[in-house]
């Protein structure tokens, strides 16, 4: 449950569609994945609706829900995209208020969300201004980056570009994701003794390849190369942006 998530072998559609009748374990497999990769903007969507205290059973419940309900099983690439889909589902899910009052364990095989969100280390912590929605789309957003840094690293760790590694992580990705102030590329140049123009170059290696695997990541439940591309684009505005600059650097998480 702490390592790192199973990955899907192909595109979420093709799991999903495949993914109907009683439970067994290609459902868990396929259940669990989807747990671990997207509860926690499911939860925090939850939270920032009211429901903080009740936030973990309902996730748990929701996704125990959709597959006996066959819900995942009724998504496709025509229904537009599967981050769209999966909201819309909360949001019926959310219709029957007596949900609130029932407390739901997971089933056996089955992740508990309650194990992952005591297991997390950044807190969810919602922001007054934020809407529901827009809480599901920025914690979507960073869990995505962050999952697909997690591979960049390991990827680039392994051929031994340790400085790349740390001269993006502390100039872009950091800056992107938690609001601290990126140090200037000269600055970095400097304390890495290396000239200024070879840090700006090793900067471009590891955002080529961070673009890359994102255009990986988002393929495995987008519509079409269109909607890749597309996303793909927003995901970059939402970096650039810095959406988190109003919080305190000293939040960041350990690298």
């Amino acid at each position: 449950m702490n390592g790192d998530p199973v990955e899907f072998p192909t595109t979420h559609w093709t799991l999903l569609e495949a993914v109907r009748g009683g439970m067994s374990a290609e459902h868990r497999e396929v259940l669990n994945c989807l747990m671990v990769r997207y509860w926690k903007p499911i939860y925090a969507f939850l939270v920032q609706r009211g429901y903080r205290s009740d936030a973990a059973d309902l996730t748990q419940e929701f996704f125990v829900c959709c597959l006996a309900r066959e819900l995942f099983g009724r998504a496709s690439r025509e229904r537009g995209r599967f981050r769209t889909f999966l909201l819309a589902c909360l949001k019926n899910f959310l219709v029957d208020e007596k949900r609130r009052a029932k407390k739901w364990e997971p089933q056996q095989g089955l992740v508990s969300i309650q194990q992952l969100a005591a297991a997390d280390d950044r807190p969810f912590e919602p922001e007054d201004r934020e809407t529901p929605e827009g809480i599901f789309g920025r914690i979507w957003v960073s869990e995505l980056l962050k999952r697909v840094w997690k591979c960049v690293e390991k990827d680039l760790a392994a051929k031994g570009m340790h400085v790349p590694i740390e001269i993006f992580r502390r100039r872009v990705f950091e800056p992107a994701l938690y609001g601290s102030e990126p140090p200037s590329v000269s600055a970095l140049a400097r304390e890495y003794g290396i000239t200024e123009k070879d840090a700006s170059n090793r900067l471009v290696t590891v955002q080529r390849a961070f673009r890359r695997l994102i255009r990986q990541e988002i393929r495995l439940y987008a519509a079409s190369e269109e909607d890749v591309t597309r996303e793909t684009q927003e995901l970059f505005e939402f970096a650039a942006r810095g959406h988190s600059k109003n919080r305190p650097a000293a939040r960041r998480p350990r690298p």
